[in-house]
């Protein structure tokens, strides 16, 4: 009976030992994707939070996943085996087949689905909020910012956006309101005026669900055709608020509010 007993706690002990290497990982969805230069930024996502992904355009792994698909978001700790596959997949067993880089936390994505080593990709992990602090951007989901556009294409890109935020801002909030939003603010003795249109979009910060974006447009005082400057804030997070040119995509302001 001793014997028994003690080849049944030895087997339950190395089950333990076995299920105690299985480490999953999270499954993510693709959100967004935008490319400045040689970064490929990516957003991937699931009901627990969001990541941003970076990677450099020219090494092995920097893929663009697919819509609608899942992944498996690899980390250092992740020890997993697909059902039918040999062998774990590991954050090493990724590398080998992509690349390593040397600074930064490495992070691999890993179709749920089993596909061929061209569809396994390697990212840096952007630990600042998302990478919502960026100095420079050219969009963020919907908004597509002017940054190294034509005048002509900066002027189509504009229209496009501006006509975007009107058409969602008087679905949301109703005509009357719109139109009290399109009138100009002129302070005394000031030179400019002001024009301040909100609504909720979906996308901002790889998000899929409604964030608030505030666009201000300053025109001259004498002449409200002429714009002076085109400022766009978004809320990508719970108490973080961040502003941008619109016309150079560059980062204005970067506060925590509401």
């Amino acid at each position: 009976m001793r014997l028994i007993l003690t080849v049944a706690t030895l087997c339950a002990a190395l089950g333990l030992a076995r299920a105690q290497d299985i480490v999953p990982p999270e499954i993510v969805r693709f959100e967004n994707v935008r490319v400045d230069g040689d970064v490929k930024t990516v957003t991937m996502g699931n009901a627990k939070g969001h990541y941003s992904l970076s990677c450099n355009v020219k090494a092995d792994g920097c893929i663009t996943p697919e819509p609608n698909k899942n992944y498996l978001l690899v980390n250092k700790d992740t020890r997993w085996k697909i059902p039918g596959a040999r062998d774990f997949i590991t954050l090493a067993s990724v590398q080998n087949w992509t690349v390593k880089y040397n600074k930064g936390i490495n992070i691999g994505l890993v179709p749920e689905q089993k596909g061929g080593p061209d569809k396994l990709g390697m990212f840096l992990l952007d630990t600042t909020s998302g990478g919502y602090e960026r100095e420079t951007v050219i969009s963020d989901g919907p908004i597509i910012y002017g940054t190294g556009l034509s005048d002509e294409d900066r002027r189509k890109a504009w229209k496009q956006f501006w006509v975007l935020m009107v058409k969602a801002c008087a679905s949301q909030q109703g005509p009357d309101a719109l139109g009290l939003k399109l009138a100009k603010r002129c302070l005394p003795g000031e030179d400019i005026c002001t024009i301040a249109v909100d609504a909720n979009l979906v996308g901002v910060g790889g998000i899929q669900e409604p964030r608030k974006v505030l666009v201000m447009v300053a025109t001259d005082v004498h002449d409200q055709n002429t714009q002076l400057s085109r400022m766009v804030c978004t809320w990508p997070a719970r108490g973080k608020q961040v502003c941008r040119d619109w016309d150079t995509g560059k980062l204005v302001t970067d506060d925590r509010g509401q």
